[in-house]
């Protein structure tokens, strides 16, 4: 008899390890057969960031930042991917193993650059939300660890200067980013503009936290611009992007249910009632046998990228289960059984939180791995003949690993509950 949680949670611990390089940060992939081997994704790393390293490693956060903002252009903008591989190359059946040849000929010997910085607008994707979400891993550092204040204190400027940057993209009237790109979030493969509800989400908790930080650093004027602007964007996303049904749409313009909308506006904007109300429509509308679905319902094909669909690709954000997204809410169904009135909802979501770990913890061992994306109805990674998913991703990982971390704090697993043969 085994207790599956602890044995995958101690597994994730010691792969995690290998997802950290020194001096460089921390890769969505430790593995070197991997595509996402030797590359700094900034919002990759910002969930690893905030959900897990800057607990257990705050150097491996400062490290990474110190990476991201050694690239930051004049006009503020940070890379959304420094790599020490070419990407593209990696993604190429044949071609893969020119990934590193030709950018140690082209990069170091020719430019003498160590990495390669991309920006928004490269390589296929807008990346509108690096800001945001740097800003939210430093917000967590900053609050974790002296490793934290210390980094804000002699990058403050920096940070100012990547605030001004995504300032470029507001509607002054309502404070809400607006996105001219087609592909400005991490569901990249899928044309999406205007007023994303993700993105003015991890903006109103990014404003939050400079307020935080600023308070901390005893300076009042900048203390209360950004507390002013976190109350208008806030407003302004209850307002407009927030349906009463229970969901965050997709945008302003489109009313689909958005998953990982949902679950950071839950747990950053939402009362633990409202949130409440969130999770009924996600089990209603998402839940499926491998985990919550991005969105309902899904976009339609003539939405997606042409590059997906050439190479069949098309469900890799539109309809394939990713792990951390189901992780991720499993952290609003534990902020419902803490902070909600009825006592029955309560235990009921005490419950869910639990169970819906084992759920993560069983497909993680039948499949024989933390694997990236799931097909929603069958449990089984979703491998294809141009691509194969990582098998051990590190959002999965972390995404599993810092619910564990939460719950044993909490005191709510019970290893009776998680016997299996």
């Amino acid at each position: 008899m085994n207790n599956i949680v602890d044995e995958i949670a101690e597994d994730i611990t010691k792969r995690l390890e290998s997802n950290y390089f020194p001096g460089f940060g921390i890769m969505p992939s430790s593995d070197p057969k991997s595509n996402y081997y030797n590359q700094l994704w900034s919002r990759d790393f910002a969930h690893a960031a905030g959900n897990y390293f800057t607990i257990t490693n705050p150097q491996a956060v400062v490290d990474s930042l110190r990476t991201i903002f050694k690239y930051q252009r004049a006009d503020g903008a940070l890379p959304f991917r420094v790599e020490r591989q070419y990407l593209l190359l990696r993604l190429v059946p044949g071609l893969r193993f020119l990934a590193w040849p030709l950018f140690a000929l082209i990069e170091r010997k020719s430019k003498g650059w160590p990495e390669r910085p991309v920006y928004e607008g490269q390589d296929f994707s807008g990346a509108e939300d690096t800001v945001p979400v740097i800003l939210i891993s430093i917000g967590k550092l900053f609050e974790n660890s002296k490793e934290g204040e210390e980094f804000v204190k002699s990058h403050i400027k920096q940070v100012e200067k990547a605030v001004s940057f995504f300032k470029t993209k507001i509607d002054p009237d309502d404070g809400l980013a607006f996105f001219k790109n087609h592909t400005p979030d991490w569901a990249d493969s899928i044309n999406r503009g205007g007023k994303l509800s993700d993105i003015n989400i991890w903006w109103a908790q990014s404003l939050k936290y400079m307020r935080d930080i600023y308070t901390k650093l005893g300076q009042d004027t900048k203390t209360k611009e950004y507390g002013a602007e976190f109350e208008k964007v806030k407003k302004s996303i209850l307002q407009k992007l927030y349906s009463k049904d229970g969901y965050f749409k997709a945008t302003e313009a489109d009313n689909r249910i958005d998953a990982v909308a949902s679950i950071f506006g839950a747990m950053y904007l939402l009362d633990s009632v409202e949130a409440e109300k969130v999770e009924q429509t996600l089990t209603a509308r998402l839940a499926t046998v491998s985990g919550l679905k991005n969105f309902d319902p899904p976009y339609p094909a003539d939405s997606i990228l042409m590059l997906y669909r050439t190479i069949g690709h098309q469900g890799y954000h539109n309809e394939y289960v990713w792990p951390w997204v189901t992780c991720q809410n499993i952290f609003v169904k534990i902020k419902i059984a803490l902070e909600h009135p009825d006592e029955f909802v309560r235990a009921k979501y005490k419950e869910e939180s639990v169970q819906d770990l084992l759920s993560v913890a069983q497909l993680f061992h039948d499949a024989g791995g933390a694997y990236e994306i799931f097909h929603e109805n069958d449990c089984r990674p979703a491998i294809e003949k141009w691509y194969n998913p990582p098998r051990n991703f590190m959002g999965s990982m972390v995404g599993f690993q810092s619910v564990y971390i939460k719950l044993k704090k909490l005191g709510w697993l019970n290893s009776t509950q998680f016997q299996t043969n």
